[in-house]
């Protein structure tokens, strides 16, 4: 069913998440309602894979839509690299260069076309822009359906880690199409499922057992707007503390970014299980029972390639550590996850333990 979510950045703004099928075949006229009534310029942002698929159709329905009389419209595309080793300042630097060129003033709205790069450099590069400028989130992946729409954040990698560097972007409205999602491929597809799996144990016992039945296809919208609503309320000072994430980034880091970041996150997820239960924090049941929803959705387990030392070492790359204390995401049941405040110098051995439990 269609959904629309409101997210409220805080007392005075907010927006708008608009998730359903075929909503692309609307977005000349759902973005054209955020101009004025005699000039629109907009900036599409895409990547070689999406403008192939959408790029010409989204184009046409901005020319044909309805439109005041006598608006002027002018329309520019710009293709990056959606790499997740592309998702940096370089990429960003260049985009504000292009820009510029194009000749682009502080009144053009960007229309971020893909899937989570494509979405952070996009963002990351409207709120540089000749000090901001407007932003429409087009999501077309599930992960970046769930990752991108509800925090208003734009994150970009260092050489230290990945999402190091961030800022807000407030989004001006955000349109998830549940029909992109059949362009995915078969590893795409299931990487956002990892992380709607993550939304979803640290969310509850509903959302958890369509996961658990293997019944995400048949629930996607419903899935989709529980995570986002889930991850809009969460505080802000959690949002980088979720279950999997730390774990997740840093075995995504380790591969050179050629592990896509849900099977990364899938065994940080797994690996968080382990620790939990054995730690006590959680029961075996607990920790089996979210196993085996990563396993019913064909997502990894194990964590084989990489060893807890690298892991430790990789994830206290640029985090803050008070006290030698690091804070780290773990299970108490489903539906309830605590921040653990764990010594640094026995974070390897924590590690090795949920790796081999």
């Amino acid at each position: 069913m269609p959904a629309n979510v409101n997210v409220r950045m805080n007392a005075e703004q907010s927006y708008s998440i608009k998730i359903r099928r075929g909503i692309i075949e609307r977005l000349g006229i759902e973005i054209l309602r955020l101009c004025d009534d005699s000039y629109a310029e907009i900036l599409i942002i895409t990547d070689e894979k999406v403008s192939g698929l959408y790029l010409q159709q989204v184009i046409m329905n901005f020319q044909e839509c309805p439109k005041p009389k006598g608006m002027r419209l002018r329309i520019c595309e710009i293709l990056i690299d959606s790499r997740e080793a592309s998702k940096n300042f370089q990429t960003v630097a260049k985009l504000l260069d292009d820009m510029a060129a194009l000749g682009l003033s502080g009144k053009c709205i960007v229309v971020a076309l893909g899937g989570g790069v494509v979405c952070d450099a996009a963002g990351f590069a409207a709120g540089c822009y000749m000090g901001g400028v407007r932003l429409v989130l087009v999501p077309t992946t599930l992960s970046a359906m769930i990752e991108v729409s509800a925090w208003g954040n734009a994150l970009l990698n260092l050489s230290a880690g990945k999402n190091l560097a961030g800022m807000s972007c407030r989004p001006s409205v955000v349109i998830c199409d549940t029909d992109c999602l059949k362009t995915l491929s078969h590893e795409e597809y299931k990487s956002g499922i990892a992380e709607t799996l993550k939304t979803a144990i640290m969310s509850g016992e509903e959302l958890f057992r369509i996961f658990e039945r293997g019944d995400v296809q048949n629930n996607i919208e419903r899935v989709i707007e529980g995570c986002i609503k889930y991850r809009a309320n969460l505080k802000s000072e959690l949002r980088t503390k979720c279950l999997g994430y730390s774990l997740g980034n840093a075995i995504e880091s380790l591969s050179g970014y050629e592990i896509q970041h849900g099977f990364a996150l899938s065994q940080g997820i797994a690996i968080t299980a382990g620790i939990s239960a054995e730690m006590g924090w959680c029961s075996k049941e607990t920790a089996s029972r979210i196993i085996n929803a990563l396993s019913k959705n064909e997502l990894p387990v194990t964590c084989r390639k990489y060893s807890a030392h690298l892991i430790s070492q990789t994830l206290l790359q640029g985090r803050k550590i008070s006290d030698g204390i690091i804070e780290l995401a773990a299970i108490s049941e489903i539906g309830k996850c605590c921040i653990m405040n764990i010594k640094a110098g026995e974070l390897e051995d924590i590690i090795s333990a949920g790796i081999n439990a």
